[in-house]
């Protein structure tokens, strides 16, 4: 729910005047100003892109095509509004940009959207946010306020989010709730407190370092627990809600997710060591349950039909949800007896096969879904280290999301092999423009994964064919 949920419309320009009608009138919103003709055509791209599969693309009438419609709303907005930083600095443009960045991130442009939310951080500094959220509310409000209030902390949120994701620095420092917040605004809070905390983790992945890790898991166990119970419940989803309250709903769910992936980045590197120490098989169990746990919500999600941009939301905690629960197994198989893992680890199994079906049945549906499209992709690349007839072939190399470059061989332990500067990837980094975009190259810590020696370099290097997530060797890498 855009409206209400990320900006408030003026009630000029809904149909009849009706706040509660949730639909805006074009021939109100033509006679606007640009940057609210831009602040809709962003609105609309992002609703077009939550599409469900199904839709029944005729009753659009107007739209010939939805996804070269979707694309030109947007570069219409960038190339003659976002490109003004006056026009930005504005409670309406920074609205445009917060629009703007929920685009990139529901399109899996993680690094796109990132640059958007930093811009509007920037401007918003100018502007004095920083101070105004520090201010009690007023009584009675006043709607810029409370507008301005909202708008930071939609950019802090979303910049915590992708700064964890991707491994960036943080922009802006925590912000306080009023008395009367939502439960889940008040633990979404938390858990951007911990975020940067949580993103320490990976610069020292060690013993030593192991009690910090354990010490953040208590202090999510202790805000998990402030929560009433009904809160953690999954909740069933009518497919014809429409109202506030699925809203508040559909919020909590994606709380309950961000909350379980926060455990899994806690846990993450000390369950790909778990087979070489046994005192992080702790991290191991807490690990595999928070990823069973998002995979459910997930599948409720899917369950209701109006939850698009939510379930794209999701898509990203439950790719590295399932690839953690795949890399198990391998791991499993390679230093356990066959029969003993698909005792132990059938249900997991069987989840990540429902899940690969069900998001290639999203892909083959619609080509919005391209999360889904590349998630499905990448587990069956994964699983097929799995298939004996590939044993002939020897180990293969994959270039995982979020996990870096892996070398996957049938029945062995999965190795991260050391970067070679003499590599067809390495020798890319003097390549010239490949299509239509100029090669963008980044360096990524590997530190998540065991040095297989002491003197292993701790960095991969990852190529780019431009900007929008896509690396020059085919793989799907942020």
């Amino acid at each position: 729910m855009i409206l209400e949920g990320i900006y408030r419309a003026s009630k000029e320009i809904y149909v009849n005047n009706d706040l509660q009608s949730y639909a805006l009138c074009m021939q109100a919103v033509a006679q606007e100003r640009p940057i609210i003709i831009a602040r809709t055509l962003l609105h609309l791209a992002i609703c077009i892109n939550s599409l469900p599969p199904d839709f029944d693309h005729s009753r659009l009438s107007s739209i010939w095509n939805m996804e070269v419609t979707m694309q030109n709303y947007v570069s219409t907005v960038t190339s003659l509004v976002t490109s003004s930083d006056e026009q930005m600095m504005t409670l309406h443009g920074l609205e445009v940009l917060l629009l703007l960045a929920l685009y990139h991130l529901n399109s899996a442009s993680l690094r796109q959207s990132w640059l958007v939310v930093r811009r509007g951080l920037s401007l918003a500094h100018l502007m004095g946010f920083q101070r105004i959220i520090a201010q009690d509310d007023l009584n009675p409000p006043i709607p810029a306020i409370s507008d301005a209030k909202s708008i930071w902390r939609h950019f802090v949120d979303i910049d915590r989010y992708l700064g964890l994701h991707l491994r960036l620095p943080f922009g802006a420092d925590d912000y306080p709730l009023p008395a009367d917040a939502s439960p889940h605004l008040v633990h979404r809070s938390k858990l951007n407190y911990l975020t940067r905390q949580v993103a320490e983790l990976d610069r020292d992945v060690s013993p030593q370092a192991y009690s910090a890790a354990l010490a953040l898991d208590e202090q999510l166990e202790f805000s998990m627990k402030e929560m009433p119970k009904d809160f953690w419940e999954v909740p069933n989803i009518p497919s014809t809600a429409r109202s506030p309250e699925s809203f508040a709903t559909l919020e909590r769910l994606m709380v309950q997710v961000w909350h379980f992936e926060m455990k899994l980045f806690i846990h993450l590197p000390y369950l790909l060591r778990a087979h070489l120490d046994n005192r992080y098989e702790y991290s191991k169990v807490t690990a595999l349950q928070a990823c069973r746990n998002i995979l459910m919500r997930w599948f409720a999600l899917r369950n209701a039909s109006i939850t698009q941009a939510c379930c794209r939301f999701a898509e990203l905690s439950v790719f590295i949800a399932a690839v953690t629960l795949t890399l198990d197994i391998v791991i499993e198989l390679g230093t356990k007896d066959k029969v003993e893992v698909k005792k132990t680890k059938g249900t997991d199994f069987a989840m990540i096969c429902r899940l690969i079906g069900e998001m290639e049945k999203l892909a083959s549906a619609s080509p919005r879904e391209r999360i889904a499209a590349r998630s499905a992709i990448v587990l069956k690349k994964i699983l097929s280290s799995l298939d004996p007839s590939k044993q002939p072939s020897g180990k293969v190399r994959h270039t995982i999301p979020f996990f870096g470059t892996v070398e996957l061989e049938f029945m062995k332990l999965p190795i991260r092999p050391v970067f070679d500067i003499d590599s067809d990837a390495g020798k890319l980094m003097n390549a010239t423009a490949t299509g239509q975009h100029l090669p963008v190259f980044s360096f990524i810590d590997n530190s998540l994964w065991p040095p297989a020696g002491e003197d292993e370099d701790q960095w991969d290097i990852v190529l780019f064919d431009g900007l929008e997530d896509r690396d020059t060797q085919g793989n799907w890498v942020f």
